[in-house]
């Protein structure tokens, strides 16, 4: 059986598609099958926004590299939302046919389609709609695959589900280990030219999900069982793709992952950048990490006030938080701060305590990257509303995506007002930021900046 792995537009293309690498990994391990993957999202982007790519490649200075990046990103915002609009028209969006043809659906048996964003389902929905017509199979996973796009495919959910739907197929199964040192994830599949980037940068994965799993905001981090990857697997996934620079997908990594990963990367001279909770148990590590190589830092700070953590159970404290701020700085480190708004019960005083936090700590702070906060199936704060204050949940249906949630609180700022207060101080976290914002979107392009 011959199967192809599709990853439909759109997302920014600034890194290799890990969704769909690791998947073939995965069934090349454990199926006899013929696998091949196709990132359409590269390909559309490639032929939409060629300027950009040029620009790029021709790009001296950061300066010029950050002003390409803020250029694309307002014209593909307005290009995304006017393609999204011809799906919910029911017109085919811009390069379809050209695109489609790249599938060559004569040469498969099955098509499978792997949805990480949100943004991926009004694509990928026509693409799934021409399939349908033709009799193809499809497959869906991802953590977007839900609402519209469920009705011209069958989802697997994981890879349980995926080996039991092959083999009622009549596949057989093969005797293989993902994690073997000698069996690392293989990138060549993606041509580096299809890629909005001046290096390639490669998203890697160490675990199968967050250790922590803690957040009641959260719902990144998969249900199953923690379990750190072999550092001689990530060791020769790293070599086999001769990488230079690498971005940390992972939720959340232990200090002892950190540590054993900048070991390696120290021996192959890669420059990395990954995602944390600012904890008092990483203090007195920087230097080392540093040394290996690691570049940059998206830290979870959230909130500027104890009582939010706590409601959070984001595990940190905010006494500590500077102090795990000012070694990773005076390291050469770049911090990138994540930074949430109107969680339940949040008080306009305590989102001036965040503000406030933020200026105190401006020096140690390269960006900040704010959100408003959104109440989402699977999270804790949704499973648990009156622990949180939360009343009057309703979802609305919507023509593509699953619903949207809508909530009420019984105190505290609404998303409307936190809104209101965030343009009111948005001068003021400007100031702070020594990164262009535009990086926001693409934090691992950091790395180049």
């Amino acid at each position: 059986m011959k199967l192809l792995l599709i990853y439909p537009p759109f997302c920014t293309p600034t890194t290799l598609p890990y969704s769909l690498v690791s998947l073939k990994h995965f069934l090349k391990t454990y199926l006899d099958l013929e696998v091949n993957l196709l990132d359409l999202n590269a390909e559309f982007h490639k032929r939409r926004f060629a300027k950009y790519y040029q620009a790029i490649k021709e790009s001296k200075t950061k300066e010029d590299y950050a002003e390409i990046f803020t250029n694309f990103d307002k014209e593909s915002r307005e290009v995304y939302a006017k393609n999204n609009r011809a799906v919910l028209q029911g017109k085919d969006p811009e390069y379809f046919q050209e695109i489609f043809s790249l599938i060559k659906t004569e040469d498969y048996d099955m098509i499978a389609c792997s949805l990480v964003y949100n943004s991926q389902c009004f694509y990928a929905t026509g693409i799934l709609k021409e399939l349908h017509k033709k009799g193809i199979t499809c497959i869906l996973g991802g953590p977007a695959a839900k609402g519209k796009v469920l009705e011209y495919g069958k989802l697997l959910k994981d890879e349980h589900e995926i080996l039991k739907f092959f083999t009622e197929k009549g596949i057989k199964t093969k005797q293989g280990d993902f994690y073997a040192s000698s069996n690392p994830l293989d990138f060549f599949d993606c041509k580096e030219e299809n890629y909005l980037s001046k290096e390639r940068i490669l998203p890697i994965k160490t675990s199968s999900t967050c250790f922590y799993k803690q957040c009641t905001f959260c719902t990144h981090f998969a249900k199953v069982p923690y379990k750190e990857y072999e550092i001689a697997w990530l060791e020769n996934t790293l070599k086999q793709n001769s990488a230079k620079y690498v971005f940390l997908i992972d939720d959340m990594l232990s200090k002892e992952r950190l540590l054993a990963f900048a070991e390696i990367c120290k021996a192959l001279k890669v420059q990395w950048a990954c995602q944390l909770r600012p904890t008092s148990d990483l203090l007195g590590i920087s230097k080392k990490l540093y040394a290996g190589g690691l570049h940059s830092v998206s830290w979870g700070v959230e909130s500027g006030s104890q009582r939010i953590l706590d409601l959070m159970k984001k595990g940190t404290d905010i006494e500590k938080v500077p102090q795990v701020l000012k070694e990773s700085h005076d390291t050469g480190i770049q911090n990138i701060l994540y930074i949430m708004f109107a969680f339940p019960t949040e008080t306009k005083e305590e989102f001036m305590e965040t503000i406030n936090f933020l200026e105190k700590n401006q020096e140690n702070i390269d960006l900040v990257c704010t959100s408003i906060f959104g109440l989402q199936h699977g999270a804790k704060a949704y499973e648990s509303p009156e622990e949180y204050g939360i009343i009057e949940i309703k979802e609305k249906q919507r023509t593509v995506l699953e619903g949207s949630i809508t909530y009420k609180i019984k105190q505290g700022i609404t998303n409307k007002e936190a809104r209101i207060l965030q343009k009111k101080v948005q001068n003021r976290i400007d100031k702070i930021n020594k990164i262009p914002k535009v990086f926001k979107c693409s934090r691992e392009q950091v790395l180049l900046y």
